[in-house]
């Protein structure tokens, strides 16, 4: 470093941080070698010398919860960092669900978010960064975020709602740094060191250190994804065709008819990869045209779509998940018959209009329903795209790229919400969360209580067929629990819904989470235990399970749970016949006989339907299987 002012801070030393109280605080950075540093922060000062590398780190002591601060550094340069604030400091990590922002749960909370304005709610957001040699030191990006009116809708749903509890019983500045990345396993959020030692790894990790492999892979996928999106728009004769097939005048003589919202593999189309374009009429009075809210909700569709209002596109999405919800101005329909049109691109043959969604045009007061019969005519048919390349999945790379550099931040806990991507595996998942907490508890020098969510329900729509891979990676959840000290878990398949990979009820599980670090962490609310099976017990006609951790009533819901017994290496579905107090019996199993019975298990499935839970906690028992 040869320049005069050459100062460089990690980007979460910004305007607008929290830290966290009652530990010590480390601000850091990096100067011309040998600079002299000074640093300021509510009435102390520590001064230090940049070494021989440029960096510097200063250490203060802790403080209770205030603000605003400004952060005093003086060196080849003067910085003056305002509205600083200590208080409580949580890391959220994970995938998608965890990653999931307000915008995307807004119509399940729109009251509370349109009236959000917690200026002391903040969140530092990450996006991926993956890492393949040596770890990041440096923090380069993100920056600090509040939960008002301007970026509540960025924030993480889930995050967003676990600080606003906090909030609401310790009055207290809330941090939340979030690290989550969707669709990331496990494995990328490990150190290198331990995945060596658990020796699965060696020959991938070495793989993608080499910059070579990661320049000529990611070209590879770029160049592959390019070529097959250009050919479908090239040979696609709906753009082609003149009148294009999205003008109101297309001719659809030959176009053929389809019920939705159904997934094509029930269908003609089934196996189809390539664009498939689909039609429908509807009719707008004038009395409805005089609203002033226009929005078409076309649920989720597999893969991404170009959708048109008479001729005129009004939405784009690019891949499944997100819930299509278009906002039209008036002016985009008209009085009378509507042509809407659906541009389907499909690239792994696994298509369709996911049911259980709304497929509707919503204005103020009224809905015009647009399932049923639509027309739809194939554009063009091609092979399957090649499996895209994700870094950001690959094996320790999320830990080296995003947790690294915050070694030195101090955190009160971690939330974490992950596992959908690592149901194709799921034994064993018990020992990597464990090794990972450990990574991260040695990481940041401190025994950090860990938090985590079991998976959701969920049924893969494209497939339709419950394997029972994540009622297995649920219970491999539950059990990480007993090897993971100062660790809990909290249920979500009661707030899932079957054919959405991304539940919208955040505030539940947020809550859940919330509970657990106020009675354990903070002290100010009535610790309660999850809902699990105590011991299960067979007489000649009945088997009972004994269930703890019950602070109501134990209550059934309106669809009933799904239990079975193993007979002779088959499971049968059985029944719950009563409830008293803490205990629910099963009298009738068919003709089986009792002393056939060697296991029962309950809620084992990826997308379990119905369920046992406390009338007070309104907590579900948690999934088992327990030998008899």
């Amino acid at each position: 470093m040869t320049s005069d002012k050459t100062m460089i801070l990690p980007s979460y030393i910004s305007g607008g941080m929290i830290v966290q109280r009652h530990e010590p605080i480390v601000f850091k950075g990096k100067d011309a070698e040998g600079t002299e540093v000074s640093v300021t922060f509510n009435e102390e000062t520590v001064r230090t010398r940049a070494d021989d590398t440029g960096s510097w780190s200063v250490t203060f002591s802790e403080r209770e919860a205030g603000g605003p601060f400004t952060l005093q550094i003086n060196g080849s340069e003067k910085r003056e960092i305002k509205d600083v604030y200590v208080g409580e400091v949580w890391l959220i990590g994970g995938q998608s669900n965890m990653e999931l922002p307000v915008n995307r749960t807004y119509d399940e909370f729109k009251e509370e978010i349109d009236a959000a304005d917690h200026p002391l709610i903040r969140e530092f957001h990450l996006e991926a960064d993956p890492v393949f040699d040596q770890p990041k030191q440096w923090m380069t990006q993100g920056k600090w975020k509040t939960a008002t009116q301007k970026h509540i809708q960025d924030l993480s749903s889930l995050g967003f709602f676990y600080a606003k509890k906090l909030q609401e019983k310790l009055a207290l500045p809330i941090g939340i740094y979030h690290t989550a990345v969707g669709g990331t396993p496990i494995e990328a959020w490990m150190s290198e060191e331990t995945l060596h030692e658990l020796g699965d790894y060696d020959k991938e990790i070495a793989y993608w250190k080499k910059p070579e492999n990661v320049a000529q892979e990611t070209e590879k996928d770029l160049k592959n994804t390019e070529i097959w999106y250009t050919d479908l728009s090239k040979n696609d004769r709906g753009l082609s065709d003149s009148p294009q097939w999205m003008e109101e005048d297309a001719d659809m003589s030959d176009w053929s008819r389809l019920d939705l919202p159904v997934m094509f593999k029930d269908t003609e189309l089934s196996g189809f990869s390539g664009v498939v374009w689909f039609r429908k009429t509807f009719h707008v009075s004038r009395d409805q045209l005089d609203s002033d809210h226009f929005r078409l909700r076309l649920g989720s569709l597999i893969n991404g779509d170009e959708t048109y209002l008479n001729g005129q596109k009004v939405g784009v999405t690019e891949y499944r998940y997100p819930p299509r919800k278009y906002v039209l101005e008036k002016e985009d329909l008209k009085e009378g018959t509507n042509t809407l049109v659906v541009r389907l691109m499909i690239d792994a043959a696994n298509g369709g209009f996911i049911p259980t969604f709304p497929y509707q045009l919503e204005l103020d007061d009224d809905t015009i329903d647009l399932e049923g019969e639509w027309l739809y005519k194939v554009g063009y048919q091609k092979e399957t795209i090649a499996p895209m390349l994700f870094l950001h999945y690959k094996p320790a790379s999320e830990y080296k790229g995003l947790l690294y550099p915050l070694k030195d931040v101090a955190f009160k806990g971690a939330l974490f919400y992950q596992g959908e991507s690592n149901t194709g595996q799921p034994v064993g998942y018990k020992e990597l969360m464990k090794r990972m907490v450990h990574d991260w508890r040695q990481l940041f020098n401190r025994d950090l209580p860990f938090y985590y969510v079991q998976l959701a329900n969920y049924v893969d729509p494209a497939v339709g067929v419950d394997d029972e891979k994540w009622a297995e990676l649920r219970y491999e959840q539950d059990r990480a629990r007993l090897l993971i000290e100062k660790s809990e878990m909290i249920p979500a398949y009661d707030c899932g819904i079957s054919y959405e990979l991304h539940p919208h009820d955040k505030k539940t599980l947020a809550h859940r989470l919330a509970h657990v670090a106020l009675s354990r962490d903070y002290g100010v609310e009535e610790m309660y235990e999850n809902l699990e099976i105590e011991a299960a017990r067979r007489s000649a006609d009945s088997i009972t399970l004994q269930v703890k951790g019950l602070k109501g009533d134990l209550k059934l819901t309106e669809t009933l749970p799904e239990i079975e017994v193993s007979v002779n290496g088959d499971w049968v579905e059985v029944h719950i016949s009563e409830i008293n107090e803490n205990e629910v019996q099963i009298r009738s199993i068919d003709m089986t006989e009792m002393d056939e019975v060697t296991e029962i298990r309950y809620a084992w499935r990826n997308d379990p339907q119905g369920f046992v839970f406390d009338s007070e906690t309104n907590l579900p028992l948690l999934p088992f299987t327990y030998p008899l």
